[in-house]
């Protein structure tokens, strides 16, 4: 999947298809994995998590950089930084960008939550951090990994250097996965908490895209139908 294809997704049922099957796919088979309890996944799941609590134990300054940098990934950090991110959309006359910020992380958040209980995974039980519900998919790695992608999807056209959109992707990119790092590092999600995180994201967020794109003709906005030509070529 290309960045052209998230900016100019094609309608109906086949971008659907497109930008959102592989992923979906994928995040299917983990949950399935995960909530039979399927011997490989939850052996390596227990021994990474074995692995993370002797490192942080033995590494008090690991724990506590990775304590600082989870917090980032929290809803009550995110959610008021994605709502100041859509009001300076919308200063700026993208309204459209800013419905597709905000609908891809509500959407996001709500259907997570879904899952949560449909799956009900117990998380491990030496967390060395405060932690409530249920496990998969981490809520942090979620949240963190669908603000870096609409912030890439959204930015990308807007930055004219190639450059700047590297930094962007690759900062972005960078955080998120730091963010779900610090969560296993901090014994409060298995492995595929995290694994399962991202898929999500990879389903919601182009999904969301996608609906918004089909659905352009009825009224709905467009992910970059605010921008000049020149910059959402």
């Amino acid at each position: 999947m290309t960045l052209r294809q998230w900016h100019h997704p094609p309608a109906g049922t086949r971008a659907a298809v497109l930008l959102v099957g592989r992923p979906a796919a994928a995040f299917a088979l983990l949950a399935a994995l995960v909530a039979g309890q399927v011997g490989p996944v939850t052996r390596l799941d227990a021994w990474v998590s074995r692995a993370a609590y002797a490192a942080a134990v033995a590494h008090p300054l690991w724990r506590t950089s990775m304590a600082a940098l989870t917090v980032t990934g929290s809803t009550a950090v995110l959610g008021p930084l994605t709502a100041l991110g859509c009001v300076i959309l919308l200063v700026f006359g993208l309204w459209r960008q800013a419905v597709f910020a905000a609908v891809a992380m509500t959407a996001t958040v709500c259907l997570r939550l879904v899952v949560l209980v449909v799956v009900a995974r117990a998380r491990p039980a030496d967390q060395l951090a405060s932690a409530s519900s249920y496990s998969f998919p981490s809520g942090h790695s979620t949240a963190s990994a669908a603000a870096a992608l609409i912030l890439v999807v959204v930015c990308w056209p807007l930055l004219r250097r190639r450059w700047s959109k590297i930094l962007l992707a690759v900062a972005a990119g960078g955080w998120a996965l730091s963010v779900g790092v610090s969560r296993v590092a901090l014994v409060v999600h298995w492995p595929s908490d995290i694994i399962g995180a991202w898929l999500f994201v990879l389903v919601t967020v182009p999904g969301t895209a996608a609906v918004l794109g089909a659905a352009r003709g009825r009224g709905a906005p467009e992910v970059t139908a605010g921008l000049p030509r020149r910059q959402a070529g």
